[in-house]
């Protein structure tokens, strides 16, 4: 058997289920001293030369000859050596073992730096523990898990209430060298939420936010109440670490790593590395729970500003659909209002921004333009006030807005814009035409020595058109002009005006897909009914 050239320094052997010897590679020929030669057909526990490697490897064979892989850590150095056993089918259907042996453990920074570069690949908590672990068990550890607060964690925001001294926690990652890690892990379920009791362990770890160390009673004092046959095997892990997860000043929550009878236990070098690795773990985790935080937040946030069901008035069709970016949060948004004596505000409008400070002054804008065009202000007076509310925000936000007034009896239209694209107006004829409004400044930009002027105009919306209202999202790209993206969208009015109004907003969506993915797309579609 030869080196396998992605592992360098690796050693593997193949083994009938009695533990001799039919295959030898060079790796294991460096390792143990010996040429292939001279193993083929000796018991491998002969050619071990080291006190009490035997018993631990033919409890591994035997664990893979009955068809459970098995991994863990035996007795082969000082240190001990990483070691996997697969069960494998032979010529005839004889039943063979391959033995994986790894190379001596890794230096620290070999190992931090790999944990970090793991962690550090993923915003999900969850993976970020889990990377951790994977690179410390059964390289540095036994068992390793990471835990974290269960206040930072809860989708609720409010989580039970931690009594004085008691840790309430989650596990978010777990990885054990053991005979068979998935009935340790069924024991011990990644999300399960725990309370430690004052003066355990972890408890103290997170009270001082200092590393603890542990072992024999204290670790099965840990475990006190569950059930399980596994839970004897606790009594074997006689060298434990609670390490705090701290970052930017604060616990988060803590690190256990764990080692067996058999391994040499937690000496200084190991505790600083186990610092190491829990400052890189908090970090990422850290990092990870922060975005979700805010992604939790900017869904909800989004969910929020999703334009509501729109109800036409007697008179009208209306057609609309909202498109949101891939990613981010934007604040495009639109209203249709009814108003007294049959009549309908529509209000549009757009942040120039992204994320959630953008989204979070849309949403405020919005609601009290609703409120404005419901107390009966015309259009400019509507976006007069709205200007002053944008320029009050805590977080100052740049926005285009329009607004319109439409009475479905005569389809007299009152408008007014600050900033925003005017809307089209496609005839029946196939021509495409801007319906009159007059820019004016959009909302915040102005203060109280240059006010915003927001001049109202007025027009008819002509039987059979159809009137849209869109953001810029639709029509401005990178690959082209705002006045080039006007006119696609006029085109794409024209060819799918034949149908209903709702097939018009698909046939314009379909036709204008290659605009979506960097911003919010809004696109609001009026027309009067036919006669």
């Amino acid at each position: 058997m030869a080196e396998d050239p992605a592992r360098p320094g690796q050693a593997t052997v193949l083994l009938t289920p009695d533990g001799t010897v039919t295959g030898w590679s060079d790796g294991a020929a460096r390792l143990f001293g010996r040429a292939a030669a001279a193993a083929a057909g000796t018991a491998l526990t002969d050619l071990l030369g080291r006190p009490g490697a035997a018993e631990p490897l033919l409890v591994a064979l035997k664990a893979a000859a009955a068809g459970r892989p098995w991994s863990g850590v035996l007795p082969l150095s000082d240190e001990g050596l990483p070691v996997a056993c697969e069960p494998m089918t032979g010529a005839g259907g004889r039943v063979q073992v391959l033995l994986t042996v790894s190379p001596p453990r890794t230096g620290g920074l070999e190992l931090l730096d790999e944990a970090a570069r793991r962690a550090g690949s993923t915003l999900d908590p969850h993976r970020a523990a889990g990377e951790i672990v994977a690179v410390t068990v059964p390289r540095f550890a036994d068992a390793g898990a990471v835990y974290v607060l269960e206040r930072l964690l809860a989708d609720d925001d409010q989580p039970g209430a931690e009594t004085e001294g008691s840790a309430v926690v989650r596990r978010l990652a777990v990885a054990l060298a053991d005979d068979d890690p998935r009935e340790w892990s069924r024991e011990f379920p990644v999300d399960e939420v725990i309370v430690y009791p004052p003066g355990s362990p972890y408890a103290r770890c997170l009270a001082a936010g200092d590393m603890v160390e542990f072992g024999g009673d204290a670790a099965r004092d840990t475990v006190a109440g569950r059930t399980g046959r596994l839970l004897d095997g606790i009594a074997d892990h006689v060298s434990l670490l609670a390490v705090p997860l701290a970052a930017r000043g604060r616990t988060l929550g803590f690190a256990v790593f764990s080692r067996k009878r058999g391994r040499p236990p937690f000496d200084p070098a190991d505790r600083a590395l186990a610092s190491e690795l829990a400052g890189r773990a908090a970090a990422c985790v850290d990092n990870a729970c922060a975005y979700r935080r805010e992604h939790r937040t900017a869904t909800a946030l989004k969910a929020a500003l999703l334009p509501a069901e729109v109800t036409a008035p007697p008179g009208l069709r209306i057609a609309h659909r909202y498109l949101p970016a891939r990613s981010g949060v934007g604040g495009d948004w639109y209203e249709v209002v009814p108003l007294p004596g049959g009549r309908i505000a529509v209000v549009i409008g757009d942040s120039l921004g992204h994320g959630v400070t953008a989204a979070a002054a849309m949403g405020q804008l919005r609601v009290a333009a609703h409120t404005l065009v419901r107390c009966g202000f015309p259009p400019g007076e509507v976006l007069a006030r709205l200007d002053a509310i944008a320029q009050e925000l805590d977080a100052a936000q740049f926005a285009t807005c329009l607004c319109l007034v439409c009475d479905p009896a005569t389809l007299r239209c009152e408008m007014a814009s600050a900033g925003h694209p005017p809307p089209l107006l496609a005839l029946p004829d196939g021509t495409v035409r801007h319906f009159a409004v007059a820019h004016g400044l959009p909302l915040g930009v102005s203060d109280e020595e240059h006010p915003a002027d927001h001049p109202q105009v007025s027009a008819t919306i002509p039987p059979g058109a159809t009137l849209a209202f869109y953001t810029d999202g639709l029509v401005e790209s990178r690959m082209r002009t705002v006045d080039d993206g006007v006119a696609r969208l006029a085109s794409a009015l024209v060819a799918s005006q034949g149908g209903t109004l709702e097939e018009t907003a698909d046939g314009v969506v379909a036709l204008l897909s290659d605009q979506r993915g960097h911003d919010d797309i809004a696109l609001l579609l009026v027309r009067p009914e036919g006669p």
